[in-house]
């Protein structure tokens, strides 16, 4: 029960990890040199890096106005859409950007994130693929495909796009952490935990890598190694509420039920609506015959998640 292009990118962060405002893509030398229409696009990338959306937009669009084929502006305008939440917006001035530009390589991986928030897969992965196609070094689109054929159960092909995507880019937690997820659903465990402590060597700072690691290694009944590397995450963030979930459950199956009383009422303290925390933090009290703060905490899981009233009249 453990939780767990061909064009010059600008830096500025968007809502799904980078978000890359371009400026000399193909569409872009199609455009005349003194067109207006060149200085409001650089007027909407100033606006968005002072994080004025707003401004970035309108700006953006009057480039678009004057000249309609102007591919970066539209795939520009499809970004901030992209980064305000705004989808379907986006999707639209993407699909404009391959009507002008068929070979624009971000616009198929933009799209593809789209379709897969939706949840339609096919949808994402064959953009995945096109984006791939025209930039096969494009690493992030390797993971994405990869995601979204784990998401359809094809394991193998998922692994296939998370090493493609290391071996393009050796320091990518995120791929990394990716292929040994899918490792763990294909029952090669110890080659996760292999990619787990790769991840941690990359990057020392971060508490999601420590807190796979250690799911892994309990997994593996290496329980000391786990709970050494649940402590390494709480040291990077004492108030991960994953890790201390996972400590609390796992010191509850080892028996350790007053350091499981300890980590899940840290669970509560930070967020009193996880049911599973009270749910479990309830199974603990019983052990210690605490019998009126057991129905408490049973009282409160019900309320938060009705699901939970199966588990516990069947005595679990």
């Amino acid at each position: 029960m453990f939780l767990s292009c061909r064009a010059v990118a600008s830096g500025v962060v968007g809502a799904a990890g980078l978000l890359f405002l371009f400026s000399c893509s193909a569409g872009l030398r199609e455009i005349p040199p003194d067109s207006p229409a060149r200085y409001h696009n650089k007027r909407g990338l100033v606006y968005l890096r002072e994080g004025n959306a707003t401004g970035a937009i309108a700006e953006f669009s009057r480039a678009v106005s004057l000249e309609p084929r102007y591919a970066d502006a539209h795939f520009n305008l499809g970004l901030v859409y992209y980064r305000k939440g705004l989808r379907t917006a986006a999707l639209v001035q993407f699909e404009k950007t391959l009507d002008i530009d068929p070979k624009y390589t971000e616009a198929y991986y933009r799209i593809g994130l789209i379709y897969h928030s939706r949840r339609d897969l096919k949808k994402a992965s064959r953009a995945y693929r096109q984006a791939i196609r025209y930039d096969p070094r494009h690493s992030r689109a390797h993971v994405s495909l990869g995601l979204a054929y784990e998401a359809m159960g094809k394991h193998k092909e998922a692994v296939s796009e998370f090493r493609q995507s290391i071996k393009i880019n050796p320091l990518s937690v995120e791929a990394r952490n990716s292929l040994g997820l899918a490792l763990e659903k294909m029952g090669r465990l110890d080659q996760a935990i292999v990619e787990y402590q790769e991840s941690a060597r990359v990057d020392p700072d971060n508490e999601g890598t420590y807190n796979l690691l250690g799911r892994a290694l309990y997994e593996a009944r290496r329980h000391r190694e786990a709970f050494s590397a649940w402590q390494k995450a709480l040291e990077i963030n004492p108030e991960s509420l994953q890790v201390l979930f996972n400590v609390g459950w796992a010191r509850l199956d080892r028996g350790q039920v007053d350091q499981a009383i300890e980590a899940f009422k840290k669970v509560i303290a930070l967020n009193p609506d996880v049911a599973l925390a009270h749910f479990y933090l309830g199974k603990a009290y019983k052990l210690k015959n605490m019998k009126d703060e057991a129905a408490e905490e049973w009282k409160r899981a019900r309320q938060l998640d009705p699901r939970l009233e199966l588990e516990m009249s069947s005595g679990s």
